[in-house]
């Protein structure tokens, strides 16, 4: 039976015996010479290309389909169609926002007069300074440093994003009270794209069970890490001393997210994005799906068909596309 926390787990053992091979003792020194947030900033500073499910160019596809009925539609270009298509003027805050994707989307709409993005790791802030510019995109700003202390004008932003970025904070219900909701404009939007599974990616025993028994019915070649040398053969649960050594902010209070924003915010649109089976599943496989043969393409078909009937079955959904209102 599989304890609802777990400390230590199997899959933590096969994780580091990865990590030393790809990246040697150093990287892993690395992490215990950091505390808290600087292990955060260590971490996102330094990652690499991953064979996580965001890779696989069908899975982002399913994404946009279930945030706007449309395959074919980022959910950037959903948003100003449905909310600021006459709108004028507009001022954006996008918290966590990495090498600034997001915030490149949205600032090719005339309507945005500036866009401000904030990132704890300064060289993806170099990054997103780098490619607006290379994109002629005057109307950004990036900034590194700390959402929590660093200074915005009050009352002052039509539209805050979180694009997996609010499951990173803890005190989730004062972050909201005392950060966002008073930058926000009367009336003013809250986007987010969010995780909001189980704290510290704690898996539950049903989620786990789906995922190990759909894991077993995929052939081995599609199976194989991106070492190439090992085969995934069962999910793990994360042990929770894992989670804080490598990044003590990953999914700290993911599941308040949903309840903070209810309490203060109305919904607008509020859709189920799923992660619940395809997270775990290709985790560290993703590679192997990357082709559009049609063995690939029925086999990511069936896992979305099998995730959509969790989803459907349990209620549930890790991730959340949600539009609220002040």
């Amino acid at each position: 039976m599989i304890k609802e926390r777990t400390w230590i787990s199997v899959g933590d053992f096969i994780d580091l015996k990865f990590k030393i091979k790809h990246k040697g003792l150093s990287g892993l020194q690395s992490i215990l010479r950091f505390s808290g947030q600087k292990r955060s900033i260590s971490k996102w500073d330094n990652v690499t290309p991953s064979s996580d499910f965001w890779i696989v160019p069908a899975v982002r596809r399913r994404w946009n389909e279930k945030c706007t009925g449309n395959p074919d539609m980022e959910y950037e270009d959903y948003v100003v169609e449905k909310l600021f298509s006459k709108a004028e003027n507009l001022r954006m805050l996008s918290v966590g926002c990495g090498t600034g994707s997001r915030e490149r989307k949205f600032a090719k709409y005339e309507n945005f007069s500036l866009i401000e993005g904030i990132d704890l790791a300064p060289s993806k802030i170099e990054e997103a300074r780098k490619y607006a510019s290379e994109s002629d995109l005057n109307n950004i700003r990036y900034y590194s440093g700390d959402f929590r202390s660093f200074s915005f004008d009050p009352d002052s932003y039509d539209l805050i994003l979180f694009n997996s970025s609010l499951h990173h904070f803890n005190g989730i219900d004062q972050l909201m009270r005392s950060r966002v909701l008073p930058m926000l404009k009367q009336e003013g939007y809250l986007i987010i794209f969010e995780f909001v599974g189980p704290n510290r990616l704690q898996w539950t025993i049903e989620q786990l069970d789906y995922a190990n028994r759909l894991l077993r019915k995929i052939p081995d070649k599609y199976k194989t890490r991106s070492n190439g040398t090992t085969i995934k053969e069962r999910i793990y649960r994360p042990g929770l001393l894992r989670m804080y050594l490598v990044d003590p902010s990953e999914a700290v209070e993911s599941q308040q997210i949903l309840p903070v924003i209810h309490r203060y915010l109305k919904p607008i649109e509020e859709k189920k994005v799923g992660w619940d089976i395809l997270h775990l599943h290709l985790k560290d496989i993703s590679h192997n799906f990357l082709s559009d043969n049609e063995e690939t393409k029925s086999l990511l078909c069936s896992l979305f068909e099998q995730e959509n009937n969790y989803i459907a079955e349990t209620g549930r959904s890790d991730c959340v596309f949600g539009i609220y209102q002040k």
